[in-house]
C-alpha cells in the first residue's frame, strides 16, 4: 500500500450524488471541460484499423441477482430485465432501435445513432437556436454540454473505440421514460431540465446503484445476441464515469495512477484507467484492507458467511484455496508445539502430542531430487498443471503442503519417523453425533465447519488443513474441503467436518497426489 498516492474529494456522499463545484484536491485533468464546437462527438469515433483486435468474446452474464438497483431520479436499474428499447418503435423523440439480432454475430455499427442523444439535448438545441445560433452548432454545443453533465467528456477523447451505439443503447436505459414504456422516449424530466445545458444530480445520478455491481447493468440492455466484444466494457465506462462525476471523483488517468480515494466506507484506486474499489480487486474485505500477510477476517454473505479469508501479499484469500501457503498461516497461536528439524534438507517442522504418540502439526514438504519418484511423483499446489510445468518451482513447496503419489508416500518419513497406522487415527468411523464435537478440535482454526455453533478449535495442536488432494493427472485440486494424508496400509484417511473414512486408492487414475503427516517411532 506504500505507492498509492491518497486524496479525498472535496465534497462527496456515500449512495447520492453532490453537486461540488470546488475541485478536488489532486485532480489533474478535469473531466468536466466542454467538448468544443468542430472537435469529435461520439458520432465521429475513429474506426478501427485493419487487422486490429477486438476484445474477446464472452458468454457469461448476470442474469442471478434479482437485486434492482435505483437512481437517485427514481429510476429503477434492473440487472435482470432486458430493456433495449421496442425493435423499430419510435417515441415522440425520434428514437428508434434496429430489430434485436438475436445470435447473429454482431454487424459494424460504429456510426450507427438512433435518435437517443438528439432527443435528450432537443430542448436545449431549441433554447441555442433562439439565441442566434445555427442547427448545426447549437446541436455541436449541446451535444458537448451533455457530454461535460454527464462526466463522459473526457472518456470519449480517450477511449474512441465507444460507439454511437453503444453510447445510445446505454443512455437510453439509464435516461428513458418510465412512466410509459410502449414507446421510445426519454424521461420528459431530464429533458426539461437539460433545456439550461445542465443537469440537476438528483435527475441523473445512479449513485444509489452500489459501484461494484454496475458491472450487471450492460447485461440487461445491450443486445449481445450470443456473441460480442467491446459492447459490454465500453457501456460499463459510461455507466462508472456518470456514477464517478456525481460522487465527485476525478477522471481516472495515467497520473491518477495508484491513487486512493475513500467514498463513505468504499476505498476506490485508479487503475488501468478505470476506478476500482479495493474490495472488487480482494484486497479489501468487510472494510478491512488486506495490509499484512497472516491477517484473517470472516466473510459476509450468502455465499461466504463464516468463511475465514486470509490476508497475502495485499489480497484476501479463503481458506478454502489456500493449498499454496506455507503451514505458518494455519498454526494454533495459543498453543505449544515442539519442533523437529529434518537432517536431510534442514526444514524444521511442528510437532504436537496425540492420544500418547509425537505427531508433525503440518504435512510434510520433502523432496529428493536424484529420485525418479519424488520427480515424476510428488507435486507443489502452487505448480499444478495446466500451467506449464516447472521442475524448478516444483522442488521446495515453500513449505506448504506437498502432494505425493502412494508410491513415493512411504518413502517421505525421516529416520525415526513413520507413516501413521489404521490404528493410530482412533476417530476413523465415529458416529454422527460424536463428529458434531470432535471433528473440529483437529482442524486448523477457522477452518470451513457446517453447523450451528460448530467452529474449528485445533484443540490438539495437530492443526489439518482442509486442503484435498491433487487429482491423478495433477491438474487442479480436489476434495477441496476434506483433510487427506497417507497410512502405511496403502490407504488414506479423509477426514470432512462430520465423519473420517478410510479410502481406497483409485489405480485406475494412476492414483490420488495426497498429502503426507509422519508420527515418531
Amino acid at each position: 500500500m506504500s505507492k498509492i498516492k491518497l486524496i479525498l474529494p472535496a465534497c462527496f456522499i456515500a449512495f447520492f450524488a453532490c453537486s461540488c463545484s470546488e475541485k478536488v484536491t489532486g485532480t489533474t485533468e478535469d473531466e468536466n471541460t466542454v467538448i468544443a464546437q468542430g472537435e469529435s462527438s461520439s458520432s465521429e469515433v475513429a474506426e478501427p484499423e485493419p487487422g486490429e483486435p477486438e476484445s474477446s468474446s464472452s458468454t457469461e452474464t448476470s442474469s442471478s441477482s434479482k437485486e434492482e438497483l435505483s437512481s437517485s431520479s427514481g429510476t429503477n436499474l434492473d440487472p435482470t430485465s432486458s430493456s433495449n428499447g421496442t425493435d423499430g418503435g419510435s417515441g415522440a423523440g425520434g428514437i428508434v432501435f434496429p430489430p434485436n439480432r438475436q445470435c447473429a454475430a454482431p454487424a459494424p455499427a460504429r456510426k450507427a445513432v438512433y435518435g437517443v442523444v438528439d432527443a435528450f439535448i432537443q430542448q436545449r438545441v431549441t433554447t441555442l437556436e433562439g439565441q442566434g445560433l445555427s442547427h448545426d452548432a447549437a446541436k455541436d454545443s449541446a451535444t458537448g454540454e451533455l457530454y461535460r453533465e454527464l462526466g463522459i467528456d473526457t472518456l470519449f477523447q480517450v477511449n474512441p473505440r465507444i460507439t454511437d451505439e453503444q453510447l445510445e443503447y446505454t443512455l437510453f436505459y439509464l435516461y428513458k421514460n418510465r412512466e410509459n414504456d410502449s414507446i421510445n422516449e426519454m424521461s420528459p424530466v431530464l429533458v426539461n431540465d437539460f433545456a439550461d445545458g445542465t443537469l440537476e444530480p438528483e435527475n441523473y445520478c445512479i449513485n444509489d446503484a452500489p459501484y461494484a455491481e454496475l458491472n450487471k447493468l450492460p447485461f440487461a440492455f445491450l443486445p449481445l445476441g450470443c456473441v460480442y466484444g467491446e459492447e459490454v466494457p465500453n457501456s460499463l465506462s459510461i455507466i462508472r464515469n456518470i456514477w464517478r462525476k456525481c460522487s465527485g471523483m476525478p477522471f481516472c488517468n495515467a497520473d491518477m495512477a495508484d491513487t486512493l480515494i475513500t467514498i463513505g466506507k468504499d476505498h476506490f484506486i485508479c487503475e488501468n484507467s478505470s476506478w476500482i474499489t479495493l474490495e472488487m480487486q480482494g484486497k479489501e474485505m468487510n472494510g478491512i484492507i488486506c495490509t499484512e500477510n497472516g491477517m484473517r477476517t470472516i466473510g459476509v454473505g450468502e455465499t461466504n458467511n463464516d468463511l475465514t479469508y486470509i490476508c497475502v501479499d495485499e489480497y484476501w484469500k479463503s481458506i478454502l484455496h489456500t493449498q499454496d501457503l506455507p503451514a505458518e498461516y494455519f498454526f494454533n497461536p495459543d498453543f505449544d508445539y515442539g519442533t523437529f528439524t529434518d537432517p536431510r534438507d534442514g526444514h524444521v517442522y511442528k510437532t504436537t502430542e496425540y492420544n500418547g504418540q509425537t505427531w508433525l502439526a503440518q504435512d510434510m514438504d520433502y523432496f529428493d531430487s536424484s529420485d525418479t519418484l519424488f520427480v515424476k511423483q510428488s507435486r507443489c499446489a502452487k505448480n499444478l498443471g495446466y500451467r506449464e510445468f516447472s521442475a524448478e518451482e516444483n522442488g521446495y513447496c515453500d513449505g506448504a503442503s506437498r502432494f505425493y503419489t502412494v508410491n513415493v508416500s512411504k518413502k517421505v518419513c525421516p529416520e525415526g519417523w513413520r507413516l501413521p497406522k489404521k490404528e493410530d487415527w482412533t476417530i476413523n468411523g465415529i458416529g454422527y453425533n460424536s463428529a458434531l464435537t470432535t471433528l473440529p478440535k483437529f482442524y486448523v482454526i477457522g477452518s470451513f465447519i457446517r453447523g450451528k455453533d460448530r467452529a474449528a478449535t485445533d484443540e490438539y495442536g495437530l492443526s489439518l488443513r482442509m486442503d484435498g488432494a491433487i487429482d491423478p493427472y495433477g491438474g487442479d485440486m480436489t476434495l477441496t474441503g476434506y483433510n487427506l494424508f497417507w497410512l502405511e496400509e496403502g490407504v488414506y484417511t479423509e477426514n470432512g467436518d462430520l465423519f473420517s473414512n478410510f479410502s481406497n486408492v483409485d489405480y485406475r487414475e494412476k492414483g490420488e497426489y495426497v498429502p503426507v503427516r509422519c508420527v515418531k517411532k
